[in-house]
Formats: structure tokens, sequence, C-alpha cells
């Protein structure tokens, strides 16, 4: 039976029951009115099965989502927010394929929606296409600054775009990727640490003062910052400066073999040397298998003419590694003081072929070959000693680093 015969039939009822007739009519014709015209009842529609269908995925019952979102979207195919969302339950399905296809034709509809953007810089993400969604998480900080996945996504995007380019021996590359994301996210200190650590590899030293001061002022209590930054400090040999910055960082973190190491190389070259032994020795406790530590001990013997103990570090860094210019040096000199010139050339000359900027091997390989009567050859080393600087330079081209 229709609507209306009801409505109909219920008009002959006695007049005792006339209000309770018309009060049903009226119910009756609401009913007829909201059949008639569904599209009046869509954004309630819209509204329930989106959020029905969000607590369905986070609730883990991605097919349940997605039975609710396919008759909607039939209906309305051009909702951003269902294909975002349908999108990423293609992603909980393991459909990666799929999904960026939903997310493309959602950008088609609205190139600047945040949530399609984000979910697309988050796949992109995934499978490593890092400028790709770069673009995408900068569209939404274009639009909002502060929007914590988008900055999430950018650094992590950068990041890891500049250690591949590091990787794959184009550090240039990967400090104009930290460049470029700094100019999206100029408050981020663990981009600006980053930025700060590749400049400094670059020997790029005023951008990266800059940018790990900067990253200080924002954190500056955090490790990673203080480290950095005595690093810098000691390559710039602003000696004072590294040594507070390194003693900072061991007091939170005092089983660090490297940070030890580099106080005890700031403090050798300021020749506290009792000091740095202290370090170098407390580098080699923590981390039996620090190079460097035994080559420094080995030259602060050296230097204090302890021949025997500086050949014994000598020769241990050597078991570390055979080619290490430095400890090659120290055998070649402590064979010179013994007069034994052609034992002396012969250390010499593989330090030189390991380590062709230090100065000292070069100086010391002049002297022998002349006490060897080879003057020529020997005044030829004494002048490139001369122009490396044989007292300044050291054997290895990162001295901090164990």
């Amino acid at each position: 039976m229709s609507l209306q015969s009801l409505f109909q039939q219920k008009s002959h009822i006695e007049s005792g029951k006339k209000c309770a007739s018309m009060l049903l009519s009226a119910s009756v014709l609401a009913l007829v009115a909201i059949g008639a015209q569904p599209q009046q009842t869509t954004p309630v529609t819209t509204s329930t099965a989106l959020a029905k269908a969000r607590e369905l995925r986070a609730s883990h019952h991605s097919d349940a989502a997605e039975s609710l979102l396919r008759p909607y979207l039939v209906t309305q195919p051009n909702d951003v927010e269902a294909l975002t969302l349908l999108g990423q339950l293609r992603i909980d399905q393991g459909d990666q394929e799929g999904a960026e296809k939903l997310f493309i034709t959602a950008l088609s509809l609205s190139p600047n929606s945040i949530a399609p953007n984000l979910a697309m810089g988050d796949l992109l993400l995934s499978v490593h296409r890092n400028p790709e969604a770069m673009d995408r998480f900068e569209t939404v900080l274009a639009i909002t600054p502060t929007n914590s996945d988008a900055r999430r996504g950018e650094l992590a995007a950068a990041t890891e775009l500049a250690l591949s380019a590091r990787s794959s021996g184009h550090p240039e590359v990967a400090l104009q990727v930290l460049q470029h994301a700094r100019t999206k996210l100029t408050d981020d200190p663990k981009l600006l640490l980053e930025l700060g650590i590749e400049a400094t590899e670059l020997y790029l030293y005023p951008e990266a003062e800059d940018a790990l001061n900067t990253a200080r002022k924002l954190m500056p209590n955090d490790p990673g910052i203080l480290y950095a930054l005595a690093r810098l400090e000691t390559e710039r040999q602003h000696l004072p400066a590294a040594e507070v910055d390194f003693r900072t960082y061991l007091a939170a973190q005092p089983a660090d073999a490297s940070a030890h190491f580099g106080l005890g190389h700031v403090l050798a070259m300021e020749l506290r040397t009792d000091e740095a032994r202290v370090e170098f020795e407390s580098s080699i406790q923590l981390q039996p298998a620090q190079t460097e530590s035994y080559f420094q001990i080995g030259q602060i013997e050296l230097d204090a003419h302890r021949d025997a103990k500086a050949e014994s570090f000598f020769l241990k860094t050597l078991e570390r590694d055979p080619t290490h210019g430095g400890a090659l040096t120290g055998l070649g000199v402590l064979a010179f003081r013994a007069k034994d010139y052609a034992k002396a050339e012969r250390y010499l000359t593989a330090a030189e072929k390991t380590a062709p900027n230090y100065g000292p091997a070069h100086y010391y390989r002049g002297l022998a070959l002349a006490h060897m009567g080879r003057k020529d050859e020997g005044q030829a080393e004494l002048r490139e000693a001369t122009k490396l600087g044989s007292a300044n330079h050291s054997p290895q081209l990162s001295p901090q680093t164990p």
C-alpha cells in the first residue's frame, strides 16, 4: 500500500480520532518529502561514512572500511577525502600502485589539498622517491608551515636524499639538498645539524658555524649538536671553545670513545700532553680498536724522547692500519734517531705513499737521504716539507676520527 493511500484511509476515521489522524498524516508527508529529496541527507551521510571508515581503518578493519567507501564513491566520485582514505587502505593492503593512482586522482581534483599531499608524500618517502616526496611535503608547508606531518616528512626525505648523495661520492649535492630543505624548515635543529656537519666536511666553515650555532640556540643541550660544534671548533683551531664543548658532551655521554679522542686531540694541540694522554687512554679503554689513539700516544712518547714506548704504540697502530702515514713516519723518525738511515728512508717512503701531504715524512726523509749521500733528492724533500709545513700537518684527513 502506498504512502498516499494510507493517508486517504486515515481521512475517514471518526472525528474522535481526528487529531491523531492529522499527526500521522504530517509524519507521512515528511517521510514522502525525505524520500523524494535524498540529496538533502548527503552532508550527514558523507560525514558519517568517512568518520566510520576512518574508525574501521584505525581498528585494522580495512575490508569493512572499503565496503563502506566504495558505494559512497559511486555516488561521490570526486570526493578528495574519500579517495585519499581509500588510497591509504590500499597501502594497508600492500597495494602501493593502487594507492598511488588514487592519490594522483585526488590531487588532480584538488592539487593543494593537505590530506592527499601528505599521503602521497608518505608513500613516495617509503619507496625512497625522495625528491618527489619533498615536492608533496613542500606543497603543504607552503600552506601551513607548522604542519607537523609535513615537517617530519620533509626532514626525513631531505636527510635520506643527502645521505644517498654523500654515499655515492657527491657531497656537494648533499649540501645543496640540505640547503634547499633549510628554506622550508628554517627552525628545525636536526636539519641544521645535518647541514652543519655537511658544511664542515666541505670546509665551508662560516656556513657550518651559522647552522650549528642556530641549532644550539634551538636545542642548547643536544649532545649531537655539541659534538658537531666541538669538531668544527677543533678544525678552526678554536681550541678553548672546542674543549668546553667536548667536556659538556662527555658529561652527558661519558662512554663515547671518539669524544675522548677528540678532547685528547685538542689538549695535545694545546701541548697539555699529560691530560691528552689520559683522554687517549680512556678512548682505548672504551674501544680497544682505537687506531688514532694509539698513534697519538705514540706521538706524545716520541716528542718526549721515550723512544721504546713510542715504537710500541706505533707498531700497535700499524697492526690495525698497516698504511697509517703517521705511524710509519714515527717509526722512520725513530730509525733516524738510531742512525739507521736506510731503514728510516724505507719507512718514510712508505709514509709518503699513504700520506703525501704529511710534512714530517718529507722532512725526515730529506734528512735521511742527505745522510745517505743523496743530497739532491734530500733537498727536494726538504723543499716539499717546507711548502707543506712540516710541523703542522696531520697524517689523517680527519684527525678527530679514531
